[in-house]
Formats: C-alpha cells, sequence, structure tokens
C-alpha cells in the first residue's frame, strides 16, 4: 500500500497532469457542421440566468478557469471545430483576436452540433433584420413566453403589427434568442420571438408574414380556424393555422401517390393523427 505522503505527492502529480493537457501546444481540432458559423451571445432573462450555471460553462482553450458570461456579450466569435479528450467533447469558438474558448458539450453525432439556445448566428440575425419595415400577423400574444408588451394594449390573435427592429435575449431553453420590436396601428409596442421559417415541425408559428385567414377562404372556415378547429377537407396551412405545427410527421409513398401524417398531442399529452391526401385533410384520429 502506499504511504500518506507518497498518494499525496501522487494525487498531486495526477492533478497537474489533468490540468496541463489543455495547455499543450497542439490540440486536434477537428471541423464540424459549424465550423466557420459567426455567432453571438444574447442578453439572458434574470430568472432564467438565476436557474442555470452561464458563468460556469465557457473558459479559455488552455485553461480550466471559467470566463462569466457577461465577458462574451456584445463581441463575435467564430465557431473553429471540436476536440476530445477522455471521451468529453468540447466546442471550440475564436474571437476576433485569435483568442479561443471551450465548452463541454454532449457529443458528435457525425459532425453535428447543437449549440445552446442563447447563442444565435450571424445568418440567423440577418434573416430577422429583414423583416423590419414590413407588416406581420401575431399567432398567440397571450403565450407569455414568446411574447411580451409593457403597455395596457391587448394584443390579438392575428393583429396585424409593424416591425421596427430586433433585440437579443433568451428566456428559455427552446427557440430563437432573437425578438421582433412590433408596433400595433395605435402606436402600442410589444416583442415576439423571431420564428425563423414558418412552419417548422416541432416548433410554433409565433407570427405569419402573410396574411393568415386570407378573405378568399370564406367566412365559415376563417370561423373554424378562429375557434382552433379543424375539419375534413382542410389544407395544410388551414390546419396549421388553425392548432399549430406537428411535433413529428410521418411520410408514406404508395402508387396512389404521397401521404403524410402529422402527430399533435393534446393538453392530455394523448396522441391525434391528421392524414393528409393531396396536401388535404381526408382523416383525423380524436
Amino acid at each position: 500500500m502506499l504511504s500518506l505522503s507518497k498518494y499525496f505527492i501522487l494525487s498531486i502529480l495526477l492533478f497537474h497532469i489533468n490540468c496541463s493537457i489543455f495547455k499543450k501546444n497542439k490540440i486536434n481540432i477537428y471541423p464540424n457542421s459549424l465550423s466557420g458559423s459567426i455567432i453571438y451571445f444574447s442578453e439572458l432573462d434574470k430568472q432564467y440566468k438565476r436557474q442555470n450555471s452561464f458563468n460556469k460553462s465557457w473558459s479559455k482553450l488552455t485553461s480550466k478557469r471559467y470566463k462569466p458570461y457577461h465577458r462574451f456579450r456584445n463581441k463575435q466569435y467564430v465557431v473553429s471545430g471540436h476536440y476530445q479528450y477522455l471521451n468529453k467533447y468540447y466546442i471550440i469558438i475564436e474571437d476576433v483576436r485569435g483568442r479561443m474558448f471551450k465548452k463541454k458539450i454532449n457529443s458528435v453525432i457525425d459532425s453535428i452540433i447543437t449549440l445552446p439556445s442563447y447563442i444565435f448566428f450571424k445568418e440567423t440575425k440577418n434573416q430577422a433584420e429583414e423583416l423590419i419595415g414590413n407588416s406581420i400577423w401575431l399567432n398567440n400574444p397571450d403565450d407569455k413566453i414568446n411574447f411580451y408588451t409593457l403597455s395596457d394594449h391587448n394584443f390579438k390573435r392575428f393583429e396585424k403589427v409593424f416591425v421596427l427592429g430586433i433585440i437579443d435575449f433568451q428566456n428559455n431553453d427552446n427557440d430563437f434568442p432573437l425578438w421582433l420590436r412590433v408596433e400595433s396601428k395605435t402606436g402600442e409596442l410589444g416583442f415576439v420571438r423571431f420564428n425563423g421559417e414558418e412552419g417548422r415541425t416541432g416548433f410554433k408559428d409565433h407570427y405569419f408574414t402573410t396574411n393568415p385567414i386570407p378573405s378568399e377562404w370564406g367566412k365559415e372556415m376563417i370561423k373554424q380556424i378562429l375557434a382552433r378547429k379543424t375539419k375534413i377537407g382542410m389544407t395544410k396551412k388551414q390546419v396549421s393555422v388553425a392548432i399549430g405545427n406537428p411535433f413529428k410527421i410521418n411520410i408514406t409513398s404508395s402508387r396512389h401517390g404521397i401521404s403524410e401524417q402529422w402527430v399533435y398531442k393534446n393538453k392530455y399529452d394523448e396522441i391525434i393523427y391528421y392524414q393528409f391526401d393531396d396536401e388535404t385533410l381526408t382523416y383525423t384520429s380524436k
């Protein structure tokens, strides 16, 4: 058995060896699906910030000391790649001065990596900025996670608003940390989370870029949609506007054509299926 003194010396030696791995001159950084992407760190909601250890996530490439989250704000970074050490994976980013930082991630599968929800891409920021100066139609302003206002104005579903600008802000672990600053016809201000592409499977559309209930659909159809109801004969667009996007889509191909089965969950967590043939709703399991 090792004596206490030898055990102590061995422990200190192993500690220094473990720390020195990040100080080696040669660290193999491998490219992945995000390499070359320009990213930014968003502002964090105070309550959301208290629930997570954001100040203990990122550190310099050659150090184990964490860098406070606020030090990453208002700066631009580029994703360099990732590396692996002792079955642990790290994402590597680089600032404009060439300094590299790392964060532990779960895994790398086929070079595909998912970044934390508080990070947004320059490309996504550009997409959001393209909406400035345009009108959008709100989808669910009662959803306080994805829409908020400090005004007394009662923003309505499908209300047409004008986009004034964008801000970066994150308050949960899902969806984009970018928000559109919008104005009602009466001049009241609000903020709605940026969608990205409309109709994404598994995600909500917080707004629409075109009128979601055009008059040519007819009064009866619009009445159904406003009541969040579906009926046989509806199009995919009408169903998604009425009840939202499915969390999963099953596609079947046969000699009769291509069919889609949209999968939803109700408030009781029960599965409901909607069957589409030739873009038309033909069956629902509810």
